[in-house]
């Protein structure tokens, strides 16, 4: 009897035993976790093939998982002012929420090449405040591969069919094109001379144009003559930067005391001042009447006309009053007596 509930206690503490390791390899297999988490809102265009209860990882390790995909369609929503299709639900292991900083990055990655895919998250700068975690955080979609291969599969099809048809084109346009080829090669050896002529007169203008240039440097800009201009502008610059002040003030003042006088001025003033401008304007034309006749009398005199010019211009007459001089002078008493 004794044996017997012996043997039936060995083998209820075998069945528990056996329903505790079943549960715990459940809640392993399961991803189960009983410590606290908090959960974070990511939304993405196009999450690929991310599903729920893939796992969560920062620098990989492994701090969550995912909860759940919602899709919502087009709408704004009003607490970020952006719409995004699908919004991913995580829960993040507590111990790492001071590690989500705001220039935190959530991406969807892959294991490998063709791995499980998982959400990534790269936590920021530490030096950044802490993410705000009461609304939704924009992710990055990851690339679409099938796409991409779809647009290049789309392309390469749209390319055969092109080549299809265009066929008897394109062989025209190699034929062509291989004429092309076939004459300028021909060219190139007929030409091969002129070509290197050519290539010589092109270097040799080169140096020249070098040594134009250098020359021209070592005189115009390294040269005495354009270092005594740059000291000679120096110098001027710094005359009327040293003048300008005082001309400056003296301007105003002069433009001040005018100002003050033109206020002293009354109309009895103007009047004679235009009266003395008419006298003024008067004799100033009555001065060019002079001095047009007097331009005509010395033209009349250059011209030999007139007493006075047949005096100054006439040599026969300046040789008579000459020799007359000189008799008078020999011979002083013809001043009183004549012949």
């Amino acid at each position: 009897m004794a044996a017997a509930r012996s043997i039936e206690v060995k083998v209820g503490l075998l069945v528990l035993v056996a329903g505790g390791l079943l549960v715990a390899l459940v809640l392993v297999m399961g991803g189960v976790h009983l410590g606290k988490r908090f959960p974070v809102a990511v939304d993405f265009n196009n999450p690929g093939g991310l599903q729920g209860g893939a796992p969560v990882k920062i620098a990989g390790v492994k701090v969550g998982q995912v909860d759940r995909l919602e899709f919502r369609g087009p709408q704004v929503d009003p607490r970020t002012g952006r719409s995004a299709l699908v919004r991913v639900h995580i829960e993040v292991d507590e111990r790492y929420r001071r590690e989500l900083h705001s220039d935190a990055a959530f991406y969807v990655t892959t294991q490998g090449v063709l791995g499980e895919q998982f959400l990534a998250i790269d936590p920021g700068s530490a030096t950044q405040p802490q993410l705000d975690l009461s609304r939704p955080v924009e992710g990055i979609d990851p690339p679409r591969i099938d796409l991409f291969l779809a647009r290049a599969y789309s392309l390469l099809d749209d390319t055969v069919t092109a080549l299809r048809t265009n066929r008897r084109q394109i062989g025209t346009m190699v034929d062509d094109l291989s004429g092309i080829l076939h004459d300028s090669r021909d060219v190139l050896h007929r030409n091969t001379g002129r070509i290197d002529s050519i290539l010589e007169n092109t270097d040799r203008a080169i140096r020249d144009a070098d040594g134009l240039v250098n020359a021209a440097r070592d005189r115009y800009v390294d040269g005495v003559q354009a270092r005594r201009i740059i000291q000679r502008a120096e110098s001027i610059l710094t005359t009327i930067d040293r003048e300008a002040p005082p001309l400056s003030r003296e301007a105003r003042a002069l433009m001040a005391r005018l100002d003050h006088i033109a206020q002293g001025v009354g109309d009895p003033q103007i009047q004679d001042l235009q009266r003395t401008l008419r006298e003024v304007r008067t004799l100033t034309e009555r001065a060019n009447t002079v001095m047009t006749d007097v331009q005509a009398v010395s033209t009349r005199v250059r011209a030999g006309q007139g007493t006075v010019g047949a005096l100054l211009m006439d040599e026969e007459i300046y040789d008579d009053l000459q020799e007359m001089i000189r008799d008078l002078k020999h011979n002083p008493w013809k001043f009183f007596w004549r012949e």
